[in-house]
């Protein structure tokens, strides 16, 4: 049987004045909004670049400045010059911040998952998304919270509910019904996960 490597990353809690958190969101948000419109999925986050946009880094500024900040950089070994020196980036805070109007409060005390953002340009950064997960569920187990939650885009031009199934495979479950954020068809999904706190 062989033997498990280690990931080609290291998972580090970075202050939220850090310049290069800001930095890296917008930057990792822009690919994965290329991404997604390579693939015919423009409906999730749109077409265009946000990083020039006045109102949209405002509002990332806020959320980063609320949040918890957790980045992930390629180990020594792992590392190359052609491969970004950020490989992602995830926020999560202690309820929900992004549409509180909308996101139905939790009855519990909670860490609430706001955003993960991974490169889409490095091979490194495979599997980054359930580290990220696995971080803050350690987080909130030493802390003693029982409950994780997030919400994603749940539907799709192609009628794909993509990222629902992604975070079931991770262990979340569907949280209510779906939501219309901005009524005007955009659908998105809370997904919850219960942490056994026993194991602390």
């Amino acid at each position: 049987m062989p033997l498990a490597q280690d990931p080609p990353y290291q998972i580090r809690t970075a202050s939220s004045s850090d310049v290069l958190v800001l930095a890296t969101f917008l930057h990792l948000f822009d690919e994965s909004v290329v991404w997604l419109t390579s693939r015919g999925l423009s409906s999730q986050w749109g077409s265009k670049p946000l990083k020039n946009d006045p109102a949209h880094i405002k509002k990332v500024e806020k959320l980063i400045e609320q949040c918890t900040v957790l980045l992930a950089t390629p180990v020594k070994s792992a590392f190359s010059s052609s491969q970004p020196g950020i490989l992602g980036i995830c926020l999560f805070s202690s309820s929900h911040r992004c549409h509180p109007e909308v996101i139905p409060p939790a009855s519990e005390t909670e860490y609430y998952i706001q955003a993960i953002l991974t490169s889409r340009s490095s091979p490194s950064a495979k599997g980054l998304g359930s580290a990220f997960v696995a971080e803050v569920e350690r987080i909130a187990r030493e802390a003693g919270i029982g409950l994780i939650r997030l919400d994603c885009y749940a539907g799709g031009e192609k009628g794909e509910e993509g990222l629902v199934r992604v975070y079931e495979r991770m262990g979340f479950q569907k949280s209510g019904g779906l939501l219309d954020y901005y009524e005007s068809g955009w659908m998105g999904q809370v997904m919850s996960r219960r942490v056994d706190v026993r194991r602390a």
